[in-house]
């Protein structure tokens, strides 16, 4: 049984470590089904989409592979992306509802111990769907060409990797309720636009104004949660680290586990500024463009 919270006696000025069970254990079966279940999803969609070159045309870029009878067909990038948009839909929806809505967040004791070690029956969860969604997507990234590139499979294996470390040891759980699952809540709107990319809409049509919706979706969402959010809760994330650290207290919690904490302080640091850097010179010139083309 997880303890939720740090009992402190006063008399002695100690701290009594709550008892920590393999969170990974005790995630085994949902992890297996869900890894099961991913890669199901993945292979049937590629099965049946295998001869759906006539109302499913990727774009001229995505067809260097072209069958012997003038057809393209990319139902691996077709798969590729509906089994990241449950895992997304999941994600995202699970932290924003926790995050904004739900009183479990507020149950995690109000203290910066609280906030580094205190349990979340749904950040468990989150971390179990994070983990199993990076674990599969690394591998399906492997047959997925656009996919299987150094940054993208560096990042599944150090995402599979925190979200491990979160679940096993039971740390970080109210931060990745949001760096886990807020976050995710711009991808949702991406996976939808990335389909466009992929497989291109006709401008004018009831899917053409769906991917409108979500290109300006994803913009205010990934402005709202990886930019000014991301930074917002990373100050607190950095107080709180530092705090504990200050009060030597960390081994009283986690014996051992310190450089967890300061990895995922580096961690967060990167990708605040790579999420800074992407928006800046990756979004900003495109929406400047996107309003450019519609003024001639």
């Amino acid at each position: 049984m997880v303890t939720t919270r740090v009992i402190a006696k006063e008399s002695e000025g100690t701290v009594v470590p709550p008892s920590i069970h393999s969170g990974f254990a005790r995630r085994r079966i949902p992890i297996s089904v869900g890894l099961l279940g991913l890669t199901l999803l993945y292979n049937s969609l590629l099965y049946f989409l295998q001869d759906s070159t006539t109302w499913l045309r990727p774009a001229d870029d995505f067809c260097n592979d072209v069958r012997e009878d003038g057809k393209c067909n990319r139902s691996d990038l077709f798969a590729f992306q509906a089994a990241s948009g449950v895992m997304q839909l999941y994600m995202g929806l699970l932290g924003m509802w926790t995050w904004h809505f739900s009183e479990a967040i507020r149950s995690v004791p109000n203290t910066s111990e609280g906030r580094l070690f205190g349990y979340l029956k749904e950040a468990d969860y989150l971390n179990t769907g994070i983990f199993i969604y990076q674990t599969f997507d690394f591998f399906a990234s492997i047959f997925v060409p656009e996919h299987c590139t150094a940054i993208f499979l560096t990042h599944h294996v150090l995402a599979a990797f925190t979200a491990w470390m979160s679940l096993e040891f039971q740390m970080v759980h109210y931060y990745a309720i949001f760096f886990g699952g807020c976050s995710e809540i711009s991808t949702i709107f991406l996976v939808l636009c990335d389909f466009d990319v992929y497989f291109p809409a006709e401008r004018g049509s009831v899917w053409g104004a769906i991917i409108t919706f979500c290109q300006v979706s994803f913009t205010f969402a990934f402005l709202y949660y990886r930019v000014i959010g991301w930074w917002y809760v990373s100050v607190q994330l950095w107080s709180d680290v530092l705090t504990v650290a200050k009060k030597k207290a960390i081994d009283n919690y986690r014996p051992g586990k310190a450089w967890f904490l300061y990895c995922f302080l580096l961690m967060d640091l990167l990708l605040g500024l790579l999420q800074v850097y992407w928006f800046s010179f990756g979004i900003v010139p495109k929406i400047l463009e996107i309003l450019q083309d519609g003024q001639h």
